[in-house]
């Protein structure tokens, strides 16, 4: 598998580094995004932004959708940032092209969980770079 046919796949774990170097993996949905980059949403408060912060080095292995791994299923290393704002946008676009309704169902819930909560949910992209 090549590094950016991962982003085919319909769930991936993505993995972060603890500033310890221990790994912590999260089962994400993933978009294919241009120059074979790839995408997801989250939110700005998350644990992984917070470990993306300090650490840039991830991995990625294809998964179900509780992130139990693909027997077999090559292990990924790229490196990703966060995005907010209207950088965020791109990403969007990406994950509406690829999971269609179930994605604006998941946008749809968000707002309303963002209104009752009073604070944002999946207001933050990440794009994970594979050179």
């Amino acid at each position: 598998m090549s590094a950016s046919s991962i982003a085919n796949e319909r769930y991936v774990l993505f993995t972060t580094f603890k500033r310890d170097g221990s790994a912590v993996g999260t089962a994400v949905w993933i978009a294919p995004l241009e120059n074979g980059r790839a995408c997801f949403t989250t939110g700005g408060g998350s644990a992984k932004v917070k470990r993306l912060r300090n650490d840039a080095r991830v991995t990625l292995q294809r998964c179900d959708y509780r992130g139990r791994i693909t027997p077999g299923s090559p292990v990924v290393e790229a490196t990703a940032r966060v995005v907010v704002g209207a950088d965020c946008e791109p990403v969007n676009i990406a994950m509406r092209k690829k999971y269609a309704i179930q994605f604006r169902i998941l946008e749809w819930t968000t707002a309303i969980t963002s209104r009752v909560r009073r604070q944002s949910v999946a207001d933050a992209g990440v794009v994970v770079d594979f050179s």
